[in-house]
């Protein structure tokens, strides 16, 4: 009988140790009725308009979900307003499509392949996978017509605007610097059980005619800073 206890106890012991691996889904939480409020910093430069900026707040809310055979699509009803102060105006729609693999989110009519599961330290992935857009990274086939996305800082703690995040992944989804001709660095950071915290892009492109080639002078870009302050049900 004492063998059997013992037995019994070391079984007990070693089911409780033992815990399904993460694969990242939880970065990711969305079910309807869910929403998430942006404090917005974005910069556009033109040659004809010159340079504007904005600040304003974003709300993204889960309004609506299809079951789909390999997923649930999410509809994300997306708002906008100068400051607290101001009604919400609806601005536009996009979806999001999760399942076991990846998160699709279809920003207009354009998917992106935002994450892909299971999440590890420095993997990669084609974000531009289910568009056109192409790219400049080397694909798997080895040509370069790719946009690859990369995880850095996995199960990492993040901090922003005073808030800290204790477990967070970020998401590298472009990280090209050229001096002369354009600058394309974006990335996402998900929070554990939250989801999207912050978005950071800056894509520029320079002037490569004339005089001021090589001194980064910005013809066309776009600068976007995209900070949660808050987030629940509706």
């Amino acid at each position: 009988p004492a063998i059997l206890f013992f037995l019994m106890l070391l079984v007990g012991c070693h089911s409780r140790d033992i815990q399904p691996k993460s694969t990242g889904t939880e970065y990711y939480p969305i079910t309807v009725g869910t929403f998430w409020v942006y404090s917005v910093v974005e910069t556009t430069i033109s040659q004809l308009g010159g340079q504007t900026n904005s600040l304003y707040d974003l709300k993204v809310a889960v309004t609506d979900s299809i079951q789909l055979v390999d997923g649930i699509r999410y509809v994300l009803q997306r708002f906008t307003r100068a400051d607290a102060s101001q009604p919400w105006e609806s601005y536009d729609t996009w979806s999001a499509h999760k399942d076991a693999f990846q998160v699709i989110v279809q920003e207009g009519n354009i998917s992106y392949t935002k994450l892909a599961f299971p999440l590890s330290e420095g993997k990669t992935w084609n974000g531009n996978a289910l568009n056109n857009l192409g790219g400049n990274d080397r694909c798997a086939d080895g040509t370069f017509a790719c946009d690859n996305y990369t995880v850095k800082d996995l199960s990492k703690p993040f901090l922003a605007v005073g808030v800290s995040y204790e477990n967070s992944v970020t998401i590298l989804e472009n990280n090209e610097s050229d001096p002369i001709v354009s600058q394309d660095v974006r990335k996402a950071v998900y929070a554990k059980s939250i989801g999207l915290v912050y978005y950071e892009s800056t894509v520029l492109q320079f002037c490569t005619v004339g005089a001021c080639i090589g001194k980064q002078v910005v013809e066309n870009g776009h600068i976007l800073k995209q900070t949660l302050h808050d987030h629940g049900r509706l």
